[in-house]
This record gives C-alpha cells, sequence and structure tokens, in this order.
C-alpha cells in the first residue's frame, strides 16, 4: 500500500495532523530534533493569541547552527486518525518567528508521547491507539517540493556545525 514517486529516496517525512481544531499540513517529523515547534505564522493562523504563551526557559539550537529563542511556549492538542479509530496528546510547542519553509516541526517529544514508529523508507509514521494502528503517511512530492524550494539544486543539510577545535586537532 506504499504509493512512492521513486524508490529508494532521501525525502523528509512532512505530514499533516490535527493541532488544536486546526488540519495543518507542511510539519516535519525531525526524529534528531528535541524540541517540538510551531512557526509564529502558523501559530498566527490558527487564531490563538500570543498573551497565551508562557515563557520559553531554553534557547534552541540547529537552525544552521544558530541559537533561536523561542517567542514563547504552549501546550496543544495533537490528534492523528479518524472518527473510528484516533489517539490525541498535549504537546508542549516552542513557536518561533523566523522564516521557514515548514509549518512546524514533531520532534522526539511527540514521537515518544505517541509511542510512533518513524519508517523514513516508507515516509510513514505508525501510531498505536484504541482501535489499532493508525498509519499517517508523509507527502513525498511536497517534501521534494520544499527542498527545491529552499535549496534549487542542492542537498538541504539542517544543521550541519564543525567544531573548529576538533577540527584542528584531528588535523594534527
Amino acid at each position: 500500500d506504499v504509493n512512492l514517486i521513486s524508490y529508494p529516496h532521501t525525502n523528509a517525512l512532512v505530514i499533516e495532523a490535527n493541532i488544536q481544531v486546526f488540519r495543518i499540513g507542511k510539519i516535519l517529523v525531525d526524529t534528531s530534533s528535541s524540541a517540538d515547534i510551531i512557526f509564529s505564522d502558523t501559530f498566527d493562523r490558527m487564531g490563538i493569541d500570543r498573551n497565551l504563551l508562557q515563557p520559553s526557559k531554553f534557547p534552541l539550537m540547529g537552525f544552521g547552527g544558530k541559537r533561536v529563542n523561542a517567542i514563547g511556549k504552549m501546550s496543544l492538542p495533537v490528534s492523528f486518525g479518524d472518527t473510528a479509530n484516533a489517539r490525541t496528546e498535549h504537546i508542549t510547542f516552542d513557536v518561533v518567528k523566523m522564516p521557514y519553509p515548514y509549518s512546524g516541526i514533531l520532534g522526539r517529544g511527540t514521537i515518544n508521547k505517541f509511542e510512533a514508529i518513524v519508517h523514513q523508507l516508507y515516509p510513514c509514521m505508525k501510531i498505536p491507539a484504541a482501535a489499532g494502528v493508525i498509519t499517517v503517511r508523509g507527502d513525498q512530492q511536497l517534501a521534494r517540493d520544499i527542498e527545491q524550494g529552499v535549496t534549487p539544486g542542492q542537498k538541504n543539510v539542517h544543521n550541519l556545525r564543525i567544531d573548529q577545535k576538533t577540527s584542528s586537532a584531528k588535523e594534527q
């Protein structure tokens, strides 16, 4: 039942999720991220008052190696599945103001809370629920379109930083 444009591939897992009461697309599932993020333009389109945000204590690292401070954080219900078999968990999102090609990032916190298994090879995520397993399929074409729009003709690396001390020590 896998419907891929091409195989093998190196595409990111880009999905849709129900967050609060909204169907949000262009969400990157990033197993290397320790943060769950909603970008401020998506947050604002959801119509949630920014005054409801709680302070975020820790800066985020990894956006091109830069330190980014969230404008705040908020716990929101995230749901997967349909009326016959759904699962909802509250996820605390950092709200970040910066241009980014995705609406949000679901990191290890969400993956662990949902007890999800991420299958990069078959861009999908499997989530246990009361009436069976929920399969969340990624959109391979959308993932390709986003990467090509950000870095045309290049491979996209979200976080690549060389430690100068380590690099110098290895050269000696």
